[in-house]
């Protein structure tokens, strides 16, 4: 697969993580940033490398609805709605869409510089092969950073896993699978904590109405 097709897959899986919102934000993110990465998964460390991050992928968009599951068969208890903006009420994350897409635009800039002057690794800047993990890395870090709800921050930690994980295999082929493996577990994990949180938040407002 070539460079280009490499970092237009990762392009849009980035996009998705920069632009995706509201329910089923971290399950979407998760799906679609492991399927950007795994085409460069797979040619830096291996076939197996790409299976775990698909696995990871799979795991995240499975571990969000299961825990809202089990959390919805508990009893109800107030708890903190994923959804509802900490420090600005009116506001997502980023704000307007227009905000989002400046976001976008800063994170591939960002991410082209990298490519092209940062070596990692066997792999040369001139290379550009760096464009996949740093634009998605970048994502996560503006999602984290700028993050108003604890879906947004989910969401920052999911992509932030799946980049690191693969920027790990990059520098040093399949040899580090199993720490990138471990890394790349907490996309599951903070899908797993959002889905929990916001059914425990869902079960309490039927409660609260009787």
């Amino acid at each position: 697969m070539n460079q280009p097709l490499l970092d237009l897959i990762a392009f849009a899986a980035g996009a998705v993580a920069v632009m995706v919102d509201r329910r089923r934000a971290v399950l979407v993110t998760c799906i679609a940033v492991a399927l950007g990465l795994s085409p460069a998964a797979a040619i830096y460390g291996g076939g197996w490398a790409a299976v775990v991050v698909l696995g990871a992928g799979a795991a995240g968009a499975v571990a969000g609805p299961l825990a809202g599951t089990i959390a919805g068969r508990l009893g109800p208890r107030p708890g903190i709605d994923p959804l509802h903006p900490v420090a600005t009420p009116h506001e997502g994350l980023f704000g307007p869409r227009s905000a989002r897409v400046a976001a976008g635009v800063i994170a591939l800039i960002a991410a082209s510089w990298v490519s092209f002057n940062v070596p990692v690794g066997s792999v040369a800047p001139v290379q550009g092969a760096l464009f996949p993990v740093a634009f998605i890395f970048t994502c996560g870090v503006l999602r984290v950073f700028l993050a108003r709800t604890v879906t947004d921050l989910s969401v920052g930690v999911a992509a932030l896993a799946f980049a690191v994980s693969v920027g790990w295999l990059l520098r040093g082929g399949s040899g580090p699978l199993p720490d990138a493996a471990g890394v790349i577990a907490l996309a599951p994990v903070a899908a797993a904590l959002e889905g929990w949180l916001a059914a425990r938040h869902r079960s309490v407002a039927p409660e609260a109405g009787r």
